[in-house]
């Protein structure tokens, strides 16, 4: 692109993203991890028959209707064994791939607390995703109810650091605990508090309006961390997910925190699923007047239009971290992966977060691809805006990217003069941002 059509007042570039990837040797590290498991735990011959039944059977469990499901199904033998060479290594996949790209400020001697780890999924997900974390001495409190599922993962994760000849230095203390909602006085605080698909089930059986819920939630998970420390819930990709962590993402801002990612603003969210924001809401306005501690009041964003239901903040993720092993055991008992979703939330309860000069340009990608009916393509996205759909070559970065715009996200501020107005996409109401790389 030459230099005078970038100085166009209409156009906008991408100055630099970040996208999600499998760190490297990650596909290696699970197919290392699934051999393990048939070592460690191996099948009786009489009974090889019988992993293909156990794990369609723990997988209608796992996707019935919820209020159905043993909170401790990994409790009997069977259902450990299939959760081992089915769910968990997916799961490492989808979790490894996630943590790879975030900065999670992890350092010498820190603490972190896993909340419902069955067997160390995320622990183990750590040390495949971030090669820089292993050498550090860490403590790891994992907390389940079922403490022989934490126990295989605690096996696991040091069976395949020797096998990989490096020696965990990992302080682990396994917890059979049920967090819920309940705390202690006087309890451990961590520097980092993380949880995967544990709160998705349990948020939906409490009392109270869902913005009830997630103060409690928020509130609670704040108990278990030092003043600066944060917590990382990864939820699946469904739309009761992707509800639960708006509300609990205005949650945590409302009560003085700060949201570090996936979304890059802190206004009211534009896609919240079932959550309907405080800002659309006047009864709260009172709430805000009466309040002993100052709330901090958000803005109003563009929503998506012409729906029945609000979109929810989910991601594709990236499989490149699943070996053939995966793939070919996944195709054999008949329940082959083509695509994982995830929603997820990293903030602190307790502090701001510093000033983010680039707020106004950014952008996170969230949908897939999809045709548009001029014959181009787009994706839908998240900025300061609010609901975007992303044109151009924004529209070619993958699901989860974080791009960084030349110039302020259009619908911020007035045009100046030559400027292109805010143009949204006549269907769904979103913004309509068409960006493209500076060499094309």
């Amino acid at each position: 692109m030459d230099a005078k059509k970038e100085n166009e007042p209409w156009l906008l570039l991408i100055d630099s993203y970040n996208k999600p990837y499998a760190a490297e040797g990650s596909r290696k590290l699970v197919d290392m991890l699934i051999r393990l498991v048939d070592e460690s735990f191996p099948v009786p011959g009489s009974k090889k028959h019988l992993v293909k039944q156990d794990v369609l059977s723990l997988w209608k469990e796992l996707t019935s209707e919820r209020s159905e499901r043993k909170a401790d199904y990994m409790g009997s033998p069977a259902r450990l064994s299939a959760y081992l060479r089915y769910f968990m290594p997916w799961n490492v996949v989808k979790l490894a791939s996630l943590l790879s790209a975030m900065e999670l400020d992890i350092k010498e001697g820190s603490s972190i607390m896993d909340i419902g780890s069955g067997p160390l999924s995320l622990p183990i997900a750590l040390w495949i995703a971030k090669a820089e974390y292993r050498a550090l001495p860490l403590k790891l409190v994992c907390t389940d109810r079922v403490p022989k599922a934490m126990e295989s993962g605690q096996s696991l994760l040091e069976a395949m650091a020797l096998r990989n000849n490096q020696p965990l230095v990992w302080q682990i203390e396994l917890k059979k605990d049920d967090f819920l909602y309940k705390t202690a006085k006087n309890e451990e605080k961590f520097d980092l508090v993380t949880a995967a698909n544990v709160f998705n089930e349990s948020f939906w059986r409490q009392k109270g309006s869902i913005s009830e819920r997630a103060s409690q939630l928020a509130v609670n998970l704040g108990k278990k961390l030092k003043a600066d420390g944060s917590a990382l819930l990864i939820e699946p990709g469904d739309p009761r997910g992707g509800s639960m962590l708006a509300a609990l993402r205005e949650a945590v801002i409302l009560g003085g925190g700060s949201i570090i990612a996936p979304c890059p603003h802190g206004q009211a969210c534009p896609m919240p699923g079932s959550f309907l924001s405080s800002v659309y809401r006047k009864t709260d306005e009172e709430a805000y007047a009466k309040s002993a501690k100052p709330l901090t009041k958000m803005d109003r964003v563009v929503m998506a239009k012409g729906r029945s239901k609000a979109p929810w903040c989910h991601f594709s993720v990236d499989t490149t971290a699943a070996p053939k092993s995966l793939l070919d055991f996944s195709d054999k008992i008949g329940l082959p992966k083509d695509r994982l979703i995830a929603s997820w939330l990293f903030f602190k309860p307790h502090s701001k977060a510093a000033i983010n000069e680039e707020e106004n340009r950014s952008v996170r990608l969230i949908s897939d691809s999809f045709k548009l009916p001029d014959g181009g393509f787009g994706r839908y996205a998240c900025s300061k805006a609010g609901y975007s759909l992303a044109r151009g070559s924004l529209a070619e970065l993958p699901s989860g990217t974080l791009a960084i715009l030349n110039k302020d996200i259009p619908g911020l501020k007035a045009p100046k003069p030559g400027q292109a107005s805010i143009q949204k996409d006549a269907k769904s109401g979103a913004i309509i941002l068409r960006a493209f790389f500076r060499k094309l």
